[in-house]
């Protein structure tokens, strides 16, 4: 059997550091030759980086030599030797020189005889162990490169190195040459190392919280992460007992044990003790158990500096330079030794003043002394300061070290859950979050906890939602079920959470519905459920275009955020209002509370929701027709922005913004990267702008299935009128039912509200798909009036276009900014359409005004796909209305048709009328 390895097979990250490599490799091929100094620690992949950039060179005319330097045994310039005599077969001596500068020199001139002939990488690892000859010539070797086709490759790291080491001065010699260039490796970070874990463990099976255990412990370097990675593999697949999960592998134990050897008996009993208090150590503390002074331990600790074992962050406090150091050192004591030691410094510490209480050294040696009573006390204590801090993996390790006590109050253990399912989210972990918010609602349901069952029970449906599950209600309404009526506080939790999510749905009905269940008493007696209610309350009244209930319910959600003390939450209100009142196209009203959202946001430091006031805002100047503000508002919205809120309206608003400008920056951030990740499962806001540049790259039938994808299935939608009338455009003939019935809907009552004109224009669209010239200019003079009230321009003019007033919709255009459109309709109203000869007029006097525009610009030379955008059609109508221009005027191709045009006195493309 063939047992694969636990290693990263690709090479991963560190594009910008290739890429320097080959910038100097390209100058040394130009007979401008240089050096390179890599440094990193032991491990984080400098060897890895020069195989992979010499890897790249195996099918060029470039040759490469390798020498490795020897900490034990290493002669004068072996290193050298070594790379001389792999690049060239003719032997070379050291030779008897009179001066050290001659014996470089023949060296040197022996590298340029070989590079004559070849272009040259000379790869030397390790030079911090390098003999001081092959130092002084690497030295003296670099200013001569500049005019070699060489390039030399240095990798070192300094710090193992004891101060005034010969090799420290020597690297910094030879980094002082001009032409000397350095990169310093940092240890792999967010998706490079998730990647690196990922292709590590190929073929692997582990436990996602194993993986985050392993990547926290790697601290992002390469050679301990995949041996961490080959450990924990070993130990899943290994029978009998498991090893512990802070067992080192033998590799990295032995790699950091290295380090001690140097240090006598009496250092290294102040270093392992310093291990069992903990990465960072006070040398008080230090001192207290080892029954000592701290005076009397500097020279140890100054000494285990400037080994790098040690960092002083402090005049007091110190910390093992790396995590795995202090874990290998604190990895040699037995288990029976380690408890009473944790317990006399948890002790020590409770000595400390109360307002200086160290939680997270306390929560550590209490849970490592074994008192399960007090670790659970101080874990979670320190689980909520990290939560303070928003270090969420930092508060879920403390919250998990709480449950490890096995005694736990069942009221205490569900509350600890609770945040961990409340880190987790925070963290985006939406699927492992949903699971957390399970579990703890099922520890409140056995303890007879109804209310906080009912609160995780809904943050664990909208989690499901979120993550797309199926029938993400199914258990708030079996909790419903069995809820008795005396539970009201309970019940109203249950139905807010099944209100916030039917409505989300687009359900305003059901949503309604379970808003009128909402116990008053409780709404009263919880703050929380009030802020709720009212939110929810308020997207059901936009969503049923009440208006005047949405202002109260909106300044009731304002209030209720206030009475919390949470600027967060009203910063939220604000936000949601702004987009609400965009729905409506109640412009001012959209960009005051936009305003408002924004400097609540930025006083209280919260910047996730000032750019969600910002994605909103895009979409309000749009809808206004003001494409320079909307493209300001959209420079502050990161593509990669946490917020869910945010990458949705970016994603629709900047490519409809992107589409209106022709602009392809816009469109390369906000399209092109997500295109992949949007497709499969739109959102109904993101319909109209990708299925545009989608069409526009002549891909109809892609932006159909998305337009399918993104029109939900549900009772009633508001403010998507973009998708809807996209839909009329590119969308299937059943997608196209569905999307006029929304319109419809949300067109009803008294108040008009852009679902009303848009009605229009899908009807108008529809009829001018089949050829039904004077009804479809009926309708879209009837949406151009009702857009022209509610001041949408952009709408307003893609009206006209269909009603035909082109100098109307081409002055909109204009005054909105839309450089895109201003460019089509100037083409589509060139004389190419609009200088038709009386001759011409007369023989295609069978055609309708949309049949002749297309016959003259497939007869001037325009492709169907370019017909398409310059008239704002589809490529089926296109094709569709080429073969009825055949058909009514006989003709059977392009060709006879461009002929018969020309023939009548249209001038074909390219040609030019006299002055």
């Amino acid at each position: 059997m063939i047992v694969r390895p636990v290693l990263c097979q690709p090479f991963v990250g560190r594009r910008e550091e290739l890429a320097y490599l080959n910038e100097r490799r390209l100058e040394a091929g130009s007979s401008h030759g240089g050096l390179v100094l890599i440094a990193g620690e032991a491990g984080v992949g400098k060897s890895r980086l020069i195989a992979e950039f010499c890897a790249s060179l195996a099918r060029s005319r470039w040759r490469i030599g390798y020498g490795q330097c020897d900490a034990s045994a290493s002669r004068p310039y072996g290193p050298i030797l070594d790379v001389l005599a792999a690049l060239d077969p003719e032997p070379f001596e050291l030779g008897a020189t009179e001066t050290k500068r001659e014996q470089h020199d023949a060296i040197v001139n022996r590298f340029a005889a070989i590079a004559a002939r070849r272009a040259l990488i000379v790869a030397i690892e390790d030079v911090h162990w390098a003999d001081a000859a092959t130092l002084d010539l690497l030295a003296y070797l670099g200013p001569k490169l500049h005019n070699l086709r060489v390039l030399v490759l240095a990798s070192f790291r300094l710090a193992d190195l004891p101060p005034g080491h010969h090799a420290i001065d020597a690297v910094a010699k030879v980094a002082r040459d001009s032409r000397a260039g350095r990169i310093d490796l940092a240890p792999l970070q967010g998706p490079e190392l998730r990647t690196f874990i990922d292709e590590a463990l190929s073929g692997f099976e582990l436990s996602a919280t194993t993986r985050r255990a392993i990547a926290l412990a790697g601290e992002g370097n390469p050679f301990f992460t995949e041996e961490l990675l080959k450990s924990a593999v070993e130990a899943k697949s290994a029978e009998g007992p498991k090893r512990t999960t802070r067992e080192l592998p033998h590799t990295v134990r032995a790699t950091l044990l290295e380090r001690l050897r140097p240090f006598d008996e009496h250092e290294r009993r102040v270093v392992t003790q310093a291990a069992v208090i903990g990465r960072t150590f006070g040398i008080d503390l230090l001192a207290a158990t080892l029954e000592t002074s701290p005076t009397s331990l500097l020279p140890t600790l100054r000494r285990a500096r400037d080994f790098q074992l040690v960092e002083e962050l402090g005049p007091t406090i110190f910390r093992f330079r790396h995590g795995l150091t202090r874990d290998a050192i604190y990895g040699d004591f037995l288990g029976a030794e380690r408890a009473p030691r944790h317990r006399s410094i948890a002790l020590a510490l409770e000595e400390t003043r109360a307002d200086d209480l160290p939680l997270e050294a306390l929560a550590y040696h209490w849970w490592a002394a074994g008192d399960g009573k007090k670790s659970a006390r101080y874990n979670e204590l320190a689980g909520d300061e990290a939560t303070r801090v928003h270090a969420h993996e930092d508060a879920i390790a403390f919250y998990e070290r709480a449950l490890e006590t096995p005694d736990l109050d069942a009221i205490v253990r569900g509350s600890i859950v609770q945040k961990i399912a409340e880190r987790r989210g925070a963290l985006k972990w939406i699927s492992d979050s949903g699971a957390t918010y399970t579990l703890a609602a099922d520890i409140f349901r056995d303890a007879g906890a109804y209310a906080r069952e009912a609160i995780c029970r809904s943050n664990a449906a909208i989690q499901a939602y979120q993550a797309k599950a199926f029938d993400p209600t199914a258990p708030l309404e079996a909790m419903l079920a069995r809820l008795d009526e005396t539970e009201y506080v309970a019940r109203s939790r249950v139905h807010l959470g099944l209100s916030w999510l039917t409505a989300t749905f687009w359900f305003p009905t059901r949503a309604a519905y379970h808003l009128s269940q909402v116990d008053p008493r409780a709404r009263e007696e919880q703050l929380d459920i009030r802020l709720r209610f009212h939110n929810v309350s308020a997207w059901v009244a936009m969503t049923f275009g009440d208006v005047e209930t949405f202002r109260r319910e909106l300044d009731a959600w304002i209030a209720a955020g206030e009475a919390i003390g949470s600027p967060q939450s009203v910063a939220v209100a604000h936000c949601n209002g702004a987009m609400c009142f965009s729905f409506f196209a109640l412009h001012e009203d959209a960009l005051d509370h936009i305003e408002r959202s924004k400097k609540i946001a930025r006083e209280a430091r919260l910047f996730n929701i000032e750019d969600s006031a910002h994605s909103v805002s895009v979409m309000t100047h749009v809808l206004r027709g003001d494409l320079k503000s909307a493209r300001a508002s959209l420079a502050f919205v990161s593509p990669t922005s946490e917020s869910r809120f945010n990458t949705t309206f970016a994603l629709s608003w900047g490519t409809i913004l992107g589409a209106h400008l022709g602009d392809r920056a816009l469109i390369e951030t906000w399209f092109d990267p997500f295109e992949a990740v949007v497709s499969p499962a739109p959102e109904i806001e993101c319909g109209a702008g990708f299925a545009e540049i989608m069409v526009r790259r002549g891909r109809e039938r892609d932006a159909e299935a998305l337009l399918h994808r993104a029109l939900p299935d549900c009772e009633l939608v508001r403010g998507n009128v973009m998708t809807c009338l996209a839909t009329a455009r590119y969308g299937s003939a059943a997608d196209r039912k569905r999307a006029r019935a929304f319109l419809a809907g949300a067109a009803e009552g008294s108040r008009e509200f852009p679902e009303r004109p848009a009605l229009a224009l899908f009807d108008a669209i529809e009829h001018d798909r089949n050829d039904r010239p004077d009804d479809a200019r009926t309708f879209a003079r009837d949406a151009a009036e009702g857009f022209r009230r509610l001041r949408m321009p952009l709408l307003e003019a893609a009206a006209l276009e269909i009603a035909g007033d082109h100098e109307a919709a081409l002055v909109l255009y204009h005054r909105s900014g839309a450089t895109y459109d201003v460019g089509r309709l100037n083409a589509a109203s060139s004389r190419e359409t609009r200088d038709v000869s009386p001759e011409l007029m007369a023989a295609t006097s069978s055609l309708s005004p949309r049949e002749r525009e297309v016959a003259i610009l497939a007869g001037s030379g325009h492709s169907n796909l370019e017909i398409s955008q310059r008239l704002f059609i589809t490529l089926k109508t296109v094709e569709k209305h080429l073969a009825s221009v055949y058909r009514k005027l006989n003709i059977t191709s392009r060709t006879k048709l461009s002929a018969y045009i020309t023939a009548r006195g249209h001038l074909p493309v390219g040609a030019r009328s006299g002055d």
